[in-house]
């Protein structure tokens, strides 16, 4: 199939999925809410998952997948390994050869992630991504044994990018592959255990930097993203506790005092998160957030709030669009997961609505491969 030109991969007869409608505000948020309880909190595990979607939403670029596949590409991306929830830290982390129950156990994943996720409306497409992700186009593969186009576009997908990046990743029974390295043995399973076409345009991909292969790396954004946060306290040892919290090379940090401070540089600018503490020098947190709505809708808010506070604004959260509240006094490394998982979401929402636009260090939008 031709798109204006360019080879497709995409049959729209193929597959036996729901794909075929925009998910719903209310269907994503269902969705996220499953992809935040069950997504692994480890770092390794995450990160895995977050390149896995990564690779797959760029080679589905690539392959001129429709839009409408990618909101369902990126949730059985994220949860492809969900299924390993039922599999013991003895034989995830084992450093050695999987005995043979072993590795009836570890295979049975694919088919558990299924079931978690297949009652799930919004997830019932991606959970046929998730059963069909050890599939091989040789047809030796599993739960099913499916071959070629009996196996879903999407699955394949996330099967070449699920092996590459784990074979460029530390495992607890062996070290990162070189890319170079990686690149061979995805060649030698070409027409075997993947998509020849697929794998193809894969290593194209890599040939030319248009993604990010980084080595072992643990990496929540391309190179090019710095996210902004804008955070704002009307006293200032809050103001210095919070650029003492947040600082770092992740984010571009600006601590302001006043809620028209806030909302000038979201007028300005791309901006990425929005956090602020219940009263401004000028308005309430909450009346800050809510302007800030229209401005950046995608951004990710977080309120700052005393304990013995949190029940009284709560009431204020879908007025102002609050993503979480951070209680007061906080915990600087547990501050800096929570903007780590805010900032990630932002990047899982953009993925899935289609605003992918992304700032580089001048402001600019840079255009994603």
């Amino acid at each position: 199939m031709e798109v204006d030109g360019v080879r497709s991969f995409y049959d729209p007869n193929e597959g036996s999925c729901k794909a075929d409608h925009d998910l719903s505000p209310e269907e994503l948020d269902a969705a996220f809410a499953l992809v935040r309880a069950i997504l692994p909190r480890d770092s390794v595990t995450q990160g895995h998952s977050l390149r896995v979607m990564d690779y797959a939403l760029a080679l589905a670029r690539r392959a001129k997948l429709p839009r409408k596949l990618l909101a369902h590409l990126v949730f059985g991306s994220l949860l492809h390994d969900c299924g390993k929830g039922g599999v013991s830290d003895y034989i995830l982390q084992k450093p050695g050869t999987l005995s043979s129950d072993q590795m009836r156990l570890m295979g049975l994943h694919s088919e558990r992630g299924h079931t978690i996720t297949r009652c799930v409306g919004p997830l019932e497409t991606a959970s046929l991504f998730i059963r069909q992700h050890h599939e091989r186009w040789d047809g030796q593969g599993y739960p099913d044994g499916l071959s070629e186009e009996e196996i879903h576009i999407c699955s394949r997908i996330i099967t070449i990018v699920d092996v590459f990046d784990a074979m460029t990743s530390h495992r607890p029974y062996r070290k990162s592959m070189p890319v170079q390295a990686a690149m061979g043995v995805m060649r030698s399973g070409r027409g075997s255990r993947f998509d020849p076409e697929l794998t193809d345009t894969f290593l194209a991909m890599l040939r030319e930097k248009m993604v990010n292969a980084r080595k072992g790396g643990v990496s929540f954004f391309r190179p090019w993203f710095t996210p902004t946060l804008i955070a704002a306290e009307a006293t200032l040892p809050f103001r210095q506790a919070l650029r003492h919290s947040l600082s770092g090379p992740a984010t571009q940090l600006t601590v302001v005092a006043s809620g028209e401070e806030v909302v000038d540089h979201v007028a300005s600018g791309p901006v990425e998160m929005i956090m602020v503490g219940e009263t401004l020098s000028d308005m309430t947190g909450a009346e800050c957030l809510h302007m800030s709505r229209e401005l950046a809708p995608r951004a990710v808010r977080l309120m700052l709030c005393p304990f013995n506070r949190l029940e009284a604004l709560v009431s204020h959260r879908e007025w102002a669009g609050i993503y979480r509240y951070v209680l007061v006094p906080w915990n600087d490394r547990q501050l800096n997961e929570l903007v780590t998982e805010a900032l990630v979401w932002r990047q899982i929402c953009s993925a899935v609505r289609g605003d992918d636009g992304r700032t580089n260090a001048s402001g600019g939008k840079v255009t994603p491969p």
